[in-house]
């Protein structure tokens, strides 16, 4: 090889470094900037009840009984750290209200908030943080894999942009630690299995074993078991992590009862041990779940859950949907509609392609590990009816590892003409990203944060905040008295409030210039209309009635 080719092969390998530190640098600044632009969810002001302490049910009993009160003094109770509550108030509440939740995220955020402050900035903040942790993690997962520096830089690059990651490391939810848990246990096995493996060669070949190796081996498994418990803590839906680790093991075990299993069912099985107080609390308290928070629950039949999990994979790549993306979804038109089907066919096959070379170029071991992740979370949630995309962690990050060594393997393989056709793709793909990233950080509502009931949220709020003394009523279920709770974050902190959980509750008082109704119910209508004499008129309609003028 000439000098003039090796000084070549220098300054593209130094381009490529710095291209990577770019899009590193991209995705950072992504996940911190607007961090309090979008509206803030139904589920986001749940999290800062949980973290103020109080649970669903004394709020209610406290203040949705038809008393009135300030925007600002209902943050201030239900949406900030109190005094008179602790971080096992915290824990009281998920344990009562919501067990589907473990609390170890809720608990963090509460001492985050306790730290730094309530602002919906500070909030978020703590995810944003926390995603960070994933860089590292699947470069250690990739190395682990596939032992290749390339595959684990190419990961880490498209993991940084990725619009799923990206807007769930915006979200105060537990999403980002779910992500980072995946990661590390999934190495941490990795790395495991590797030293249980090369204790069991030096055995085998010296006929002793190494004292030091063998500790080792020991200490990583426990490690792996305390990151087994760590996640089970963080989500329930570790137990799927935990299944497809499993099915992996048994597998490259050859259904046989060796050390290697043996460990990974001793680290299992104390995780689970560990985690079975929690366990209790969920079967205890889960009759109340549907009676506390009103949960939706997804219902899809698994046929029908194929449509989301589709649109779901494309949508690691490239944002799309109907609120929000940069191929908005039923926009009716013939060519938004063609192009969005060819962005997704190109994609899937590219998928299609990856997992295939991934089982064809790769061990066994490699190509299971990555299948047992992407298949075991999907054939579970589409049998369950509950594909949605925060559920869908581990196949998400399986789907980007595969991705990520197909064009790691294609771009350091492939012959000229083929090897810039690759090149090529993954521009198209990292860019789509970027331009999926640089379009939702400038808006203030996304599909990530429930449209279906916070899309309306602005326009409400700058109906509401114009009025000069304003009166915010609100009747109905758990459900709804929630939605307030994301609304009151739009509304100016002196706007008042009359909450309740009965229409006869609601006693209008004097002194305000005008009087709404918020997501009126039927009973409260015919209360004020029948029995009180009020004229009521819709003055925010777009489709349902979301906002009623009330006036004598």
């Amino acid at each position: 090889m000439n000098s003039k080719s090796i000084k070549n092969g220098r300054l593209h390998q130094t381009w490529l470094k710095f291209l990577i530190v770019v899009i590193l640098i991209t995705g950072i600044f992504f996940r911190f900037t607007n961090l309090d632009r979008k509206v803030y969810s139904f589920d986001e002001s749940i999290t800062s009840l949980r973290i103020s302490g109080y649970t669903w049910t004394e709020m209610v009993q406290q203040d949705f009984q038809g008393k009135t009160i300030s925007v600002q003094d209902l943050q201030r109770k239900y949406q900030q750290i109190n005094p008179e509550k602790s971080w096992l108030d915290t824990v009281k509440g998920l344990a009562t209200e919501e067990p589907q939740l473990p609390p170890l995220y809720f608990i963090l955020a509460r001492f985050w908030v306790q730290w730094f402050g309530p602002e919906v900035a500070t909030v978020r903040s703590l995810s944003a943080w926390m995603s960070l942790l994933i860089f590292p993690s699947v470069y250690w997962l990739c190395w682990e894999l596939f032992r290749s520096a390339r595959a684990g830089w190419m990961a880490v690059t498209i993991v940084a942009v990725s619009p799923f990651h990206v807007l769930y490391a915006q979200e105060a939810r537990p999403y980002m630690m779910f992500a980072v848990l995946v990661l590390l246990s999934n190495a941490i096995l990795l790395r495991a299995i590797a030293l249980q493996k090369s204790t069991a060669t030096f055995k085998s070949t010296f006929k002793y074993t190494s004292k030091s190796t063998s500790k080792l081996s020991q200490a990583v498994w426990l490690i792996y078991a305390i990151a087994l418990t760590v996640g089970l803590y963080s989500s329930l839906l570790f137990f799927l992590v935990i299944l497809a680790h499993g099915i992996y093991v048994i597998i490259t075990e050859n259904l046989r009862f060796r050390q290697t299993l043996i460990a990974y069912l001793l680290a299992s099985a104390t995780a689970t041990l560990i985690f079975a107080p929690w366990i209790f609390v969920l079967v205890n308290n889960s009759p109340r779940i549907a009676a506390t928070v009103g949960l939706p629950h997804l219902s899809l039949s698994p046929l029908s859950s194929l449509k989301p999990l589709f649109i779901i994979t494309c949508r690691i790549f490239i944002d799309t949907h109907w609120a929000g993306g940069i191929i908005k979804l039923g926009s009716g038109n013939t060519t938004t509609d063609s192009i969005r089907l060819i962005v997704a066919v190109l994609l899937i096959l590219a998928i299609a392609h990856s997992i295939y070379l991934l089982c064809y170029s790769t061990p066994k071991r490699v190509s299971l590990f990555v299948l047992t992740a992407i298949g075991i979370t999907a054939i579970v949630l589409i049998a369950v009816g509950g594909v949605a995309d925060r559920y869908l962690v581990p196949y998400i990050l399986g789907i980007q590892l595969a991705v990520a060594y197909l064009f790691t393997a294609k771009i350091a393989t492939a012959n000229n003409p083929r090897q810039k056709l690759w090149q090529l793709g993954l521009i198209a793909i990292i860019s789509s990203e970027i331009v999926s990233c640089a379009v939702s950080s400038q808006s203030q509502l996304w599909w990530n944060k429930y449209p279906s009931s916070t899309k309306h949220n602005p326009a409400i709020a700058a109906i509401v905040n114009q009025a000069q003394k304003p009166l915010v009523i609100c009747h109905g279920g758990n459900n709804i008295t929630g939605k307030i709770l994301s609304v009151s974050y739009l509304l100016k902190p002196q706007v008042e409030l009359l909450l309740a959980v009965k229409p006869e509750q609601v006693k209008i008082p004097d002194g305000f210039s005008d009087v709404f109704l918020y997501r009126s119910t039927e009973l409260l209508r015919f209360e004020l209309e029948k029995v009180q004499k009020y004229k009521i008129t819709p003055i925010y309609k777009p489709g349902d009635v979301w906002l009623w003028r009330l006036e004598k």
